[in-house]
């Protein structure tokens, strides 16, 4: 309980310092709050002081927290307003319904109802771990064929997260299915309260540091999807040839802010039909193929006598070459060639 209350506070400042992005901000707000809201009756439940109202929010916290989690997943990864978050809180609305017929049933009919929100809570989680790991897969996809600096690494920690849900949803389902009654007493209710209390502070500290620019993805036109289908081999081999003709002589790539619009532009093409002609030409992604162009070039920068001093070649090379950072630079340039940039140097000079 105590946790949540600390990242509802946390995000809640975020909020009316209006820092991120409204949607993102929001719907982890309303996250936290649920769940603060969910552990504040199990607090209750624990301490003896339940009641018919504290069972109601109860309820409708339980089956609200993963919606809510999904919601802010939809909003980090700029997906569409869809039909998937509200369909996730009808069981909210019919719980919340259907919960006052109950009470003339006594114990049978909370009993009831009690079944139906721990089998519609056993489905959310199935349904949001797995949507989850499509949907930032998607979304990796997407801005790895769109812009050429590797942006979808600002999304790892997300990834890192999801897994991290996974095991909370395992521990949520497991206890859920075991029902409070079994942690009556206080030493059993311990371990979940320690187990869970360590995920869900981790899982606020990754959220709280991801941050996406506001434009990370961008949606691709049905149009472009259309006429990307439908291009012949030759059509998509010339087409080729005139991107590796204008990386080469027009050196695109030497533009950190690079995207598959600008070489759209370029070769008076649309990007789709550039990402799915560089996919299949390669087997790389837009980012992974322009990376290459980088390397090449850097590799030319590295050797330079111009450029006495290691220092100054791997500046320079890092400059020329269009990487948007040292880290990245580094990363990179080893996965490719296998060596540091100044091992390669060293070595080639």
């Amino acid at each position: 309980m105590m946790v949540c209350f600390f990242w509802s506070i946390f995000f809640l400042i975020r909020f009316f310092r209006h820092e991120g992005e409204p949607r993102v901000k929001t719907s982890l707000l309303l996250f936290f709050i649920a769940s603060t809201v969910l552990y504040t009756n199990h607090w209750f439940y624990f301490s003896h002081h339940q009641s018919a109202i504290g069972l109601y929010t109860y309820l409708l916290a339980n089956l609200s927290v993963y919606p809510l989690y999904y919601a802010y997943l939809r909003a980090l990864t700029r997906s569409k307003r869809g039909w998937e978050v509200p369909v996730l809180l009808i069981p909210v609305v019919l719980v919340a319904v259907l919960y006052p017929f109950t009470t003339p049933f006594g114990e049978f009919g909370e009993n009831g109802i009690l079944t139906i929100t721990r089998t519609c809570f056993a489905l959310q989680v199935i349904w949001v771990w797995i949507r989850g790991f499509q949907l930032l897969r998607d979304t990796c996809r997407i801005m790895d064929n769109t812009y050429s600096d590797d942006r979808s690494r600002l999304l790892q920690p997300m990834r890192v997260l999801q897994h991290l849900l996974g095991i909370i949803a395992f521990f949520s389902s497991v206890l859920n299915i075991m029902g409070r009654e079994f942690f009556a007493h206080e030493a059993p209710v311990a371990v979940p309260a320690i187990v869970m209390s360590a995920l869900l502070f981790s899982l606020g500290f990754i959220a709280s540091h991801t941050l996406v620019p506001q434009e990370t993805v961008v949606p691709e036109e049905k149009e472009e999807e259309e006429r990307a289908r439908r291009a012949t081999t030759a059509e998509t081999d010339e087409l080729f040839l005139k991107i590796t003709t204008a990386l080469r002589e027009q050196q695109l790539f030497t533009n950190p802010d690079l995207t598959i619009q600008d070489v759209a532009i370029a070769v008076n093409s649309n990007r789709t039909y550039i990402s799915n002609c560089i996919n299949r030409c390669t087997g790389y992604s837009f980012s992974q193929y322009v990376a290459r162009y980088r390397v090449e070039h850097a590799q030319q920068v590295l050797v330079d006598p111009q450029y006495t001093s290691d220092h100054e070649a791997i500046t320079h090379a890092i400059a020329l070459s269009g990487f948007t950072s040292d880290q990245t630079f580094y990363r990179i340039f080893r996965d490719l060639t296998g060596v540091t940039p100044l091992q390669y140097r060293q070595k080639n000079r």
